[in-house]
């Protein structure tokens, strides 16, 4: 995968609330690119993010609507991670020249 897409700035869109697919996202994951947790992947917030080296991810965000859907904005508000709204992340989604979805 990272051969056929080398140089270009992805979105990774995290949906679900699976390790595994947060794993192959990271694995993906280059300098440039930035990740978006949405619906069911803003629960990785409570789980082990915090032991994601932060350098590698210099783009990354939660889904505000989804945090508070699932009564997690307690644990974003303690965070320095950033929120975003569903407009913040259709901007982001224009923003880049790819988008993979995790799910």
């Amino acid at each position: 995968m990272k051969g056929a897409v080398k140089n270009k700035k992805c979105l990774h869109l995290v949906v679900t609330s699976s390790a595994e697919a947060l794993d192959r996202a990271r694995s993906q994951f280059e300098k440039g690119d930035a990740m978006v947790f949405l619906d069911d992947g803003v629960v990785h917030i409570a789980g082990d993010f915090q032991g994601i080296p932060l350098p590698l991810f210099t783009e990354c965000y939660f889904a505000g609507a989804d945090l508070a859907a699932r009564g997690l904005s307690g644990l974003a508000a303690d965070s320095e991670i950033p929120i975003v709204s569903d407009r913040e992340i259709a901007e982001l989604i224009k923003a880049f020249e790819l988008c993979l979805t995790w799910k």
